[in-house]
């Protein structure tokens, strides 16, 4: 019998306390960035302040869409942190996407556009949110890794 890895296979219960768990270092990274890039001319207060609203407006709809798209898995019997990563990406691509084409189709035919930055403004800065998580769980598989490797740990050599 081949022994998942820790982390892959889960419930619902624990694919929520995960991603609860890394949303903070994808929170952190996600607002640094964002804060950066509103504050990079001349540090203002209104610009970081911005910067860290929308950091939670991001990372929180980030972590739906993850949870969403592990539900989704899991109705497949699919029950994989990175699946579910990729999953709830899909998700807010074609989301977002839906949003875009209904935006674009409503603008009339001589509009710059300008009515689409409610839509790619969002997916902007939302880009940083996802390499944040896979950084998380990147981190978490070679803690796991390395706990197992320690002699005495509970799921070391010694004691599988």
């Amino acid at each position: 019998m081949v022994t998942p890895e820790p982390g892959t296979h889960h419930g619902p219960v624990q694919t929520t306390r995960r991603f609860l768990a890394l949303t903070p270092l994808a929170f952190g990274i996600t607002a640094v960035v964002l804060v950066y890039l509103r504050t990079s001319e001349g540090f203002s207060w209104d610009g970081a302040w911005f910067g860290v609203v929308s950091a939670v407006i991001v990372t929180a709809g980030a972590l739906l869409t993850i949870l969403a798209g592990a539900a989704l898995l899991r109705l497949l019997a699919v029950r994989n942190d990175w699946a579910a990563l990729g999953t709830g990406l899909i998700l807010a691509t074609v989301l977002l996407a839906v949003c875009y084409a209904v935006v674009a189709a409503s603008l009339p035919a001589g509009d710059e556009g300008w009515s689409l930055l409610y839509v790619v403004g969002p997916a902007v800065a939302s880009i940083p949110v996802w390499p944040a998580y896979a950084v998380g769980l990147l981190i978490r598989a070679w803690r796991g890794r390395v706990s197992r490797r320690r002699p005495g740990s509970a799921a070391g050599p010694r004691n599988a």
